[in-house]
């Protein structure tokens, strides 16, 4: 890995993803007070350009169904979909610690949840594996966790499940709905999940998690207190036509390929492309 600059707290930020990142190394971040970067990814050249910049977990999410192929929702998302792009993403990114979403409806009970959490690793090389949970998946997390599978218990908003909550909206706002989110987060961590990612939730939620497992707990859009963070890299990058609040929009790549697509476009209409420089000549013969 390249070596990253240093951090505004003077510590080399590539000092904590020297190496193979596993789950030992992010538990040490933990211990450290190192925070730790995630991102998501959904193919192979973006993940060999991520895997030079530091980062520490790939997200392979079933958000790659809004995000690469315009679905309106994330239950669009395929297994075997979501398999493919965790196999590319594996190949790009080697070292980096790798994350593959549950898409919707694969993991209804134990039996299949295992055999399809088994695929992401022994077939896509997943490290672990993410499931949009709440107290009823205690038993799958176990499951899981006892057939050798590293899980990711995602609690919060739960995109999976947006129709059941009313829409994409925050959770735990309310003192008794922190209690309830709270309390599920702790029971999941009880039963086996090795990490945790809370999503759309006030600070004083995750802190109170974070205060009460041991766990790696990751935040999306939940605040400063997290051990962690993750955004959706085409939020970030710019994609999107709506940005969600907590994601810093860092660069406008879309502007960027339009502008080269214009000049090839504009190349080929005035035939100064191809140039001599980009065809091919007849052999001698002589």
């Amino acid at each position: 890995m390249t070596t990253t600059p240093k951090s505004s707290e003077g510590t080399d930020a590539a000092e904590a993803v020297a190496g193979r990142i596993t789950l030992q190394t992010l538990r040490e971040m933990k211990a450290k007070r190192q925070p730790i970067a995630m991102l998501t990814a959904y193919d192979y050249p973006t993940a060999r350009i991520l895997a030079r910049t530091g980062v520490n977990i790939l997200l392979v999410g079933d958000s790659a169904a809004t995000t690469v192929l315009g679905a309106e929702s994330t239950v669009k998302a395929t297994f075997e979909f979501l398999l493919t792009l965790t196999d590319a993403v594996r190949r790009g990114a080697p070292d980096v610690f790798l994350m593959a979403d549950m898409p919707f409806a694969s993991y209804p009970d134990v039996p299949t949840a295992v055999a399809n959490a088994a695929r992401f690793v022994r077939e896509a090389g997943a490290d672990c594996v993410k499931l949009e949970a709440d107290i009823r998946h205690s038993e799958i997390v176990t499951a899981l966790s006892a057939a050798g599978v590293t899980v990711c218990a995602h609690v919060g908003l739960l995109p999976q499940r947006a129709l059941q909550q009313g829409g994409y909206l925050a959770q735990g706002r309310t003192a008794p709905e922190a209690k309830r989110l709270t309390e599920e987060a702790l029971a999941l961590a009880r039963a086996g999940a090795h990490l945790l990612l809370v999503e759309a939730v006030p600070d004083e939620v995750t802190a109170d998690i974070v205060r009460q497992v041991q766990c790696p707990v990751l935040g999306c859009g939940a605040g400063a207190s997290a051990d962690g963070h993750v955004v959706v890299l085409n939020d970030m990058l710019g994609y999107s036509s709506r940005t969600p609040r907590f994601v810093e929009r860092l660069a406008d790549v879309p502007s960027v390929i339009a502008d080269a697509a214009t000049r090839y476009v504009e190349s080929v209409r005035d035939r100064s492309y191809p140039a001599a420089r980009h065809q091919y000549r007849m052999k001698s013969t002589d």
